[in-house]
């Protein structure tokens, strides 16, 4: 009986202990169904200077913005267009840009790039190609540029990186969400790219989401 009442104890102290003691974190992979998306990020009306703002048309090629692969970047051409249009219109910097060996010729036709308006070939950031600077950076600041308005496809690719380098080197980002695209069966991509411009580190307060039609100047 003396034996029982020690042994007693100490299983009653072992129950309390792991009853206490905090379960082992769980990955976001384990509580993936969990998760409530938060609410959506203000969208904010922006007025910019022309002669300080450039608009950065990224990637709008036939190979990347078609019916079959992204159909919500076809969705999107008419508002971009209008966007271009405007832009021309007040006299700002436009910037093209394609990927690998894809030619700027092949930008869908309502968005080409006109005259000699510059174009860059890079991939997801189109600040750098490889290990190599594609001089985007000196082009925007040689013509005293402080602002670019970020629109193409894909939303995680081109829009994300361009505008998340842009901010880190910094240039205040305009993104419009009706001018950015991602793949139209997962609509989750342009939903998170939302959120991680408007929520990440250092280069948040560098960005404005915005809609193509909140856009003056």
């Amino acid at each position: 009986m003396p034996r029982v009442r020690h042994i007693l104890p100490l299983v009653v102290l072992a129950a309390v202990l792991a009853h206490a003691a905090p379960s082992p974190a769980q990955t976001i992979v384990d509580e993936w169904s969990s998760v409530k998306a938060p609410p959506p990020p203000e969208l904010k009306p922006v007025t910019v200077d022309p002669k300080t703002t450039a608009l950065l048309v990224m990637d709008l090629v036939k190979p990347a913005c078609n019916n079959e692969k992204r159909p919500r970047c076809i969705a999107s051409i008419p508002r971009i267009a209008k966007l271009i249009e405007a832009a021309r219109g007040k006299g700002m910097m436009l910037v093209y840009t394609t990927f690998g060996t894809v030619p700027i010729t092949d930008t869908l036709p309502e968005v080409a790039p006109k005259g000699n308006e510059p174009v860059v070939v890079s991939f997801v950031d189109k600040f750098i190609l490889g290990d190599k600077d594609t001089g985007l950076e000196k082009m925007l600041k040689d013509k005293g540029i402080t602002t670019v308005i970020s629109v193409g496809t894909a939303a995680n690719g081109a829009v994300l990186y361009t505008s998340s380098a842009a901010a880190l080197r910094g240039f205040n980002v305009i993104v419009p969400v009706d001018g950015m695209s991602g793949d139209g069966q997962n609509t989750y991509i342009e939903q998170y790219v939302a959120y991680n411009l408007t929520s990440a580190p250092i280069i948040t307060p560098k960005i404005t989401l915005t809609r193509i039609d909140m856009i003056k100047f």
